[in-house]
């Protein structure tokens, strides 16, 4: 098993691959989360917060932690083990329970399969700040489109072929 360590962008640029389909996603871009720590069944998403992430009270808005807890299960979720292939899967519930506040600094969500019965995987996994500090806790559940439960996953289709 292989892990990826992705480089840390410099000033908010996202310079690496969103999952294992090599397209770097919009909203990842938007937020400016980047990929810590992947390999088979765990991941790690780390968030440098600024001003843009705050809620009206200038607390990290709760949809934020939700976010990152969704990058980094559905991260842990698609890591393919044979390189140029790749592991789709969609969320199909989600649930956040949020424990304690972030202002600064940064935080990383991390997540872990727990189980795959199926094309259905259960993940859980934290939210926490780089004191250990734990900010919120979810599980989530995805569904692997066909091929994809496997972790070898399945050829990269080309770009010219839609989903």
């Amino acid at each position: 098993m292989t892990e990826r360590d992705a480089h840390k962008p410099t000033a908010g640029v996202v310079s690496e691959r969103d999952g294992d389909t090599g397209r770097i996603g919009g909203f990842r871009r938007l937020l400016g989360y980047r990929t810590g720590v992947w390999r088979l069944n765990y991941a790690e998403i780390v968030l440098d917060i600024e001003a843009k992430h705050l809620n009206s009270l200038g607390y990290l808005h709760g949809g934020v932690y939700t976010t990152l807890l969704d990058a980094a299960f559905g991260h842990a979720v698609c890591f393919c083990v044979l390189d140029g292939n790749v592991r789709e899967a969609v969320t199909v519930s989600l649930l956040t329970t949020y424990l304690a506040p972030a202002k600064s600094g940064s935080i990383m969500a991390r997540g872990r399969v727990i189980g795959v019965e199926g094309r259905v995987a259960t993940v859980t996994g934290d939210v926490v700040l780089p004191d250990g500090t734990l900010c919120a806790r979810g599980q989530a559940s995805f569904y692997y489109m066909a091929g994809s439960e496997k972790p070898e996953g399945v050829p990269k289709r080309p770009k010219w072929v839609k989903a």
